[in-house]
């Protein structure tokens, strides 16, 4: 088939690869010159484990292309549309980038010989694809949706740095429609996956991309507070996790529940305030989501009332992105504690090799200029030279990896905030004269 994959951010990049790879040949769409530029160049414009290889093949084999021309959906047989969703203010989603995409794919509707087949993998909350997106295309075009186009509301699963591997092992593989017939280019499209298509309405597509996102948010809300409750009595949080997620019946899944620090990235904070606006503007009770942003929030001033408590002036922290192999720095709670130590006057030295500030782009550079504006001068290359001098060592991502230089440093205090060090790490630091702050420390890991 010929794909149009419009929006070129994590979702849209590994979209657009992992189709090209399947033998489609797919067209990238995006507003970003800098994305096109990359694109049409071979290379990949974000950092995810094994695009860079799948975009440079598919550019050898001529499968993939882009262009900032939404006009380019006239020649295709499935636009398939990867915009972001991103949080208002008030937690409300901001749909400015679905509407844009829906009607200037809708006003060349008519201009086509066959119906087009509009796939929308962006997170929209439930009704959104029916109340809104059909009938933004609708009037722009002037046609109808099941007859003169068609519409599936295909939701994603993949989580950045393990997203190609998700691409192609889904937990399952969901096409909402209104019309039965829009089902039928979706399902031919995604036919090489192992897990078949199960077509639903809209609706029900919608809210289960919900459902997964708030309950991987409740799991590492749930697992950060028992480890709290346990910190109380001196009780190992982990090794209670470790066995509380020997019970695959009840307990689910291992993956998000091991105590660790706050949950971050593009799309928990976003889902979880959306789905709470959802809810309060129609008067529903709620608690468990409503505390969901609260209780997280708690978990990083908890570290930054702990840095406080223990008079440093000068904090080396390791890791900003949300979490390991990614560029990421979205909603990080990494970024958020280095911001509030900064505006209390606390020098913070980060090392992170996997950020280059020149380029961070799109949503991932306007959150960074937006809660940590001098990132660029607070970063150093070499952790060594963070560790000089500093009264604090913060262990975020990728901490497994410097743990031995981390060692072989000075002797000052080590918060592990995640939770990734092996056990014989944690008995060294906890050798050292910093037991005071050890107890207060977290143990978890990164989802």
């Amino acid at each position: 088939m010929k794909i149009a994959v419009l929006g070129l951010g994590y979702v849209g990049c590994v979209t657009a690869a992992c189709l090209a790879e399947a033998g489609n040949t797919v067209i990238g769409v995006d507003p970003a010159p800098k994305k096109v530029a990359a694109i049409n160049s071979g290379m990949t414009p974000i950092v995810e484990p094994g695009l860079a290889e799948r975009l440079a093949n598919a550019h050898a084999s001529k499968r993939i292309s882009a262009s900032t021309d939404v006009g380019v959906v006239k020649d295709v047989d499935v636009a398939i549309v990867c915009v972001g969703t991103p949080s208002a203010e008030t937690g409300e989603l901001d749909l400015r980038y679905v509407e844009t995409v829906a009607t200037e794919i809708g006003r060349g509707l008519p201009d086509r010989s066959t119906p087009l087949t509009i796939m929308l993998r962006s997170t929209v909350l439930p009704g959104t694809t029916a109340m809104k997106f059909i009938p933004w295309i609708e009037k722009a075009s002037g046609l109808i949706e099941g007859r003169d186009f068609f519409v599936a509301f295909c939701p994603e699963f993949l989580r950045e740095s393990t997203a190609i591997s998700d691409f192609y092992n889904p937990p399952f593989t969901v096409i909402g429609v209104e019309s039965p017939s829009a089902a039928e280019k979706p399902s031919e499209l995604l036919s090489f996956l192992d897990t078949p298509a199960e077509v639903v309405s809209t609706g029900v597509a919608e809210a289960l991309k919900y459902a997964s996102n708030a309950f991987h948010a409740v799991k590492v809300v749930f697992a950060n507070e028992i480890a709290r409750a346990c910190a109380i009595s001196d009780v190992d949080a982990r090794a209670v996790m470790q066995l509380f997620v020997q019970d695959r019946e009840l307990n689910i899944s291992h993956r998000y529940l091991r105590p660790g620090f706050a949950f971050g990235g593009s799309c928990l904070p976003k889902d979880v305030k959306a789905l709470q606006h959802y809810s309060q503007s129609r008067g529903l009770d709620l608690p468990m989501i409503d505390s969901l942003t609260a209780s997280n929030d708690v978990h990083i001033q908890r570290v930054v009332t702990m840095v406080e408590a223990s008079g440093a002036k000068t904090v080396a922290q390791v890791g900003l992105t949300f979490k390991p192999s990614t560029d990421d720095m979205r909603e990080s709670p990494f970024v958020k504690v280095a911001a509030k130590l900064v505006e209390m006057g606390i020098e913070v030295r980060a090392y992170d090799p996997i950020i280059d500030v020149e380029k961070l782009m799109g949503a991932n550079q306007s959150f960074v200029e937006a809660v940590l504006p001098d990132l660029e001068s607070m970063l150093v290359d070499d952790l060594e030279e963070a560790l000089v001098g500093a009264d604090l060592v913060l262990l975020g991502t990728n901490a497994a990896d410097v743990c031995e230089i981390v060692l072989s440093g000075p002797s000052v205090p080590v918060v592990d905030l995640s939770g990734s060090l092996p056990k014989r790490v944690e008995d060294s630091l906890r050798t050292r004269e910093t037991s005071s702050l050890l107890a207060e420390s977290y143990v978890g890991a990164a989802w």
